[in-house]
């Protein structure tokens, strides 16, 4: 059994926005003794009996506030709260407490009455148990009241191995809070359940609203209005315009409404086309009249002013998409939605995330004229509070979607778009072109198993590849052509992606029955792919060409290139994805067979039985810096060899990023100065720690002892989050010297 990475929260592991089971937003914090008033208003709200199975007693309410925000001072105490509503009001709290120095935290929760069965109790003590992990405590225990089944529940469903033991009314429950596969799934189950329900609103709602709409064709209102319409989506539709609304007028032929208090039917999600001043407003009327979802078109919002409009939104218990948003639409046939400012296009297989509205608009434009057909497609505009990690998630379980195209200009939570990235990859492909040449950017992708693409060119090339037909079955590849010039372009791409070719160069007076008798062999052969270039010599009629292609059956992944027939980069014939330019077949299909490979590698964090985490953690506790002793004795619990061996001098740096967490450099020093090799980021799979080390391919002996050594080091990262910094010197796979560096706070 492997190592198993703990989940990382979308937003702060103990405050930030957080996602009730049925979707609601509500915002999780530390509790302080300031909270004392809300404290005293939550418990006031719980009937007689949730406090007594919480406190096995009958007590007041201003005392139980006493006791949950007070700790003796030999206790380490952490509590947290969720907070619903505006204004803010708590509605869950939960803590553990344990002696200072010891291994064992008693855990409890309390959940408002009105909120129960709602995930809140599953939430809290997942957080608790992230927290304590990381602050050394090995277990958590419970006191509970035989009656109380809601809570033993939690406890059982939770995923950790839980062992209870009942004496008299009364129920001991004790678990070791060390994260296994089973509690890291149902950990990452729970949270994805929450977020579709969140997100089904703007995919699923029952009835839209838009607020702003209007009369004049060139508003964007008028168009909003004009695309829900013309889309023939599968609900009610009601424009708001308050001057229009109050005369009983109509916005094209639908009645308008002055305000959304005034709608009649059900509003799930609001469409916001007003000017930025009166976006709040906007919101706000949205929450008072039970919406889960806003779309906001409205631009010129800072980062600043968009952050405060999410969080009013969850405030009110909805999601926000945008500020800046271009839209939503959703073309299953049972909704039709086009709510914004793109038209509904084909329905297909592909779903797409734009950061950028207008280029999400010429995205539109380009699978339309390709051919490939659309199941979603989202813009973030400033992804304020959806981002594409939701999206991710709620594409996952969509039977609709079978290729995923994201644009990405920035990361919100890269650590967490990896983990859900490598989890989802192994079921769809996940296509990203990224406009930085960062080579973070490019780590995270090759681990994560995202398909990169140079251009958005090139991500269509792929993505009209793999939504068409089956993976490529191996590496190998059956290149029949007519033409030797384009046949080398062809071939160079395909030997740079790692494929093996099989070239059958039929010539220049190739007729039809050299190219049917060549398909016939291809199909026969073990090739896992076949690709067809053809170039117009006069020999072989095109049409008749273009006939074998559309009379393609079987197992094995078609391309083609004919070149000088296509007016456009690429489209479909049949089933066979066909493209003007032999290099973009190429690539395509080597980007193909590459998410092949990935997706067969196992996902595997290798442990170590030897680590000794908890003389680590002592170590390091409340310091800010090491001697030398207790440097080598860190590095020594986490199995390091140190000393002088002959072998090659390297570097290996290994510091978090702001953004992607910790990551790992192997360097070489050289005379002219040191010389990044590569980088990963951490954790390191098995396969990820090969390609951190594939330099050294030829260089050095031994490489198993190296990858094990950058895997132990990835796992002092993960354990330690004192740690800020960490350079080894290395003599072969031993540390010769080191420097470690711990965070000042």
């Amino acid at each position: 059994m492997g190592y198993v990475p703990p989940p990382t929260p979308q937003h702060g592991l103990e405050e930030g926005p957080v996602l009730l089971k049925d979707g609601r937003t509500a915002l999780l914090r530390r509790a302080s003794k300031k909270d004392l008033p809300l404290f005293v208003e939550f418990l006031r709200r719980l009937s007689p009996t949730s406090l007594r199975l919480r406190f096995f007693s009958p007590i007041s309410p201003e005392k139980a506030a006493e006791l949950l925000l007070s700790a003796k001072p030999e206790e380490e105490k952490v509590t947290l709260v969720v907070l619903l509503g505006e204004p803010p009001r708590i509605v869950a709290t939960g803590e553990y407490v344990r002696v200072k120095g010891e291994d064992t935290a008693e855990v409890a929760f309390l959940v408002d009455d009105a909120f129960q069965g709602k995930g809140l109790g599953t939430l809290l003590l997942e957080r608790l148990a992230l927290i304590a992990a990381k602050r050394g405590v090995r277990r958590f225990q419970a006191f509970v009241l035989a009656e109380n089944k809601q809570m033993l529940s939690v406890f059982m469903e939770s995923g950790f191995r839980v062992r209870a033991h009942r004496e008299g009314g009364e129920v001991e429950v004790e678990f070791e809070i060390l994260m296994e596969e089973e509690t890291a799934r149902r950990f990452e189950w729970r949270e994805k359940v929450s977020t579709i329900a969140s997100l089904h609103p703007f995919f699923f709602p029952r009835g839209v609203a838009v607020v702003g709409a209007s009369r004049d064709p060139e508003s964007i209102g008028y168009r909003v209005l004009e695309n829900l319409i013309f889309g023939r989506f599968q609900g009610p539709v009601f424009p708001v315009n308050e001057a229009i609304g109050r005369e009983g007028g109509t916005v094209g032929p639908l009645l308008a409404y002055p305000g959304l208090e005034s709608v009649p039917g059900p509003v799930d999600l609001v469409v916001v086309a007003v000017p930025k001043e009166r976006v709040p407003e906007a919101l706000e009327a949205a929450g008072r009249r039970g919406a889960r979802g806003a779309i906001v078109l409205t631009t010129g919002f800072t980062p600043k002013e968009a952050q405060a409009l999410a969080d009013k939104a969850r405030r009110l218990g909805m999601r926000l998409l945008g500020p800046g948003s271009l839209g939503l639409v959703h073309t299953h046939p049972g909704v039709r939605l086009a709510a914004g400012l793109a038209p509904l296009p084909k329905e297909g297989v592909l779903a797409i995330s734009s950061q950028s509205g207008t280029l999400g608009r010429a995205v539109l434009a380009f699978a339309e004229e390709m051919g490939l057909g659309v199941a979603s497609f989202v813009s973030l505009g400033a992804k304020a509070d959806i981002s594409s990690n939701d999206l991710l998630q709620f594409w996952e379980e969509d039977e609709r979607t079978r290729v995923i195209l994201l644009y990405l200009e920035h990361f919100g939570n890269p650590r967490r778009f990896s983990r859900l990235a490598r989890r989802i990859g192994k079921k769809k492909p996940i296509l990203a072109v990224h406009p930085s040449r960062d080579p973070l950017v490019r780590a995270l992708f090759a681990q994560a198993g995202v398909v990169r693409a140079n251009s958005l060119e090139e991500a269509f090339d792929v993505a009209l590849l793999l939504a068409q037909g089956p993976l490529p079955e191996n590496g190998r590849v059956c290149l029949i052509s007519n033409a030797s010039g384009p046949s080398n372009l062809a071939l160079e791409a395909l030997k740079e992606g790692g494929m093996e070719v099989e070239h059958v160069d039929l010539g220049s007076t190739a007729d039809l029955e050299a190219f049917r008798r060549a398909l016939a062999e291809a199909e026969a052969s073990d090739a896992g792919s076949v690709f067809l270039l053809f170039v117009p010599m006069g020999f072989a009629p095109e049409e008749e060409v273009l006939g074998l292609l559309r009379e393609v059956r079987g197992g094995k992944t078609y391309l083609a290139c004919l070149m000088g027939l296509s007016s456009g980069r690429a489209r479909v014939l049949g089933s066979v994805p066909v493209y003007r330019f032999p290099e973009s077949a190429a690539i395509a299909l080597a980007r193909a067979w590459g998410y092949r490979r990935w997706r067969e590698e196992p996902l595997f964090f290798p442990d170590f039985q030897d680590l000794r985490l908890e003389e680590a953690r002592r170590l390091v506790e409340g310091k800010r810096a090491l001697s030398r002793e207790e440097g080598e004795a860190l590095l020594r619990a986490f199995g390091l060899s140190l000393g002088e061996e002959e072998g090659l001098r390297l570097r290996l740096l290994a510091e978090p990023h702001p953004l992607f967490g910790p990551v790992l450099v192997l360097v070489l020093p050289t005379p002219l100065g040191d010389q990044v090799l590569e980088q990963r980021l951490s954790p390191l799979t098995a396969k990820d720690a090969e390609e951190l080390l594939r330099p050294l391919a030829g260089r050095v002996e031994g490489l198993p002892a190296y990858k094990e050594l950058v895997l132990r080091v990835s796992r002092m990262l993960e354990e330690l989050p004192q740690v800020e910094r960490l350079l080894l010197e290395l003599s072969g796979p031993r540390v010769a010297a080191f420097t470690i560096s711990l965070r000042a706070d």
